[in-house]
């Protein structure tokens, strides 16, 4: 008797239509809880570009130091040649009087 009826047969389609949906959703949940959960696919991404950011940090440390070293022998060398020219031209003998 509840079989032909048309309300509970109605009821019983929306249920197994909702059951599908449930069904269809639950991999794609479990794929969504993967991805987001610490250690997931976004967090092993965010590990991978920090790592490839600390990588460029020590390259940039690295071409700073070369750099301070650069502008440093570039000021010795200024004062060498400056010394040098002071002596050619002797500059510093100039009279006072």
């Amino acid at each position: 008797m509840t079989e032909k009826n048309p309300e509970i047969l109605e009821q019983n389609k929306r249920i197994n239509e909702l059951s599908r949906k449930v069904g269809r959703l639950e991999p794609e949940v479990k794929t969504l809880k993967h991805a987001i959960e610490p250690g997931g696919w976004i967090s092993q991404a965010f590990e991978k570009i920090e790592e490839h950011l600390d990588e460029q940090d020590k390259r940039f440390d690295e071409q700073n130091k070369r750099f301070d070293k650069i502008d440093y022998n570039l000021v010795e060398l200024r004062s060498s040649l400056n010394h040098i020219i002071e002596h050619l031209t002797k500059l510093s003998d100039l009279p006072e009087e």
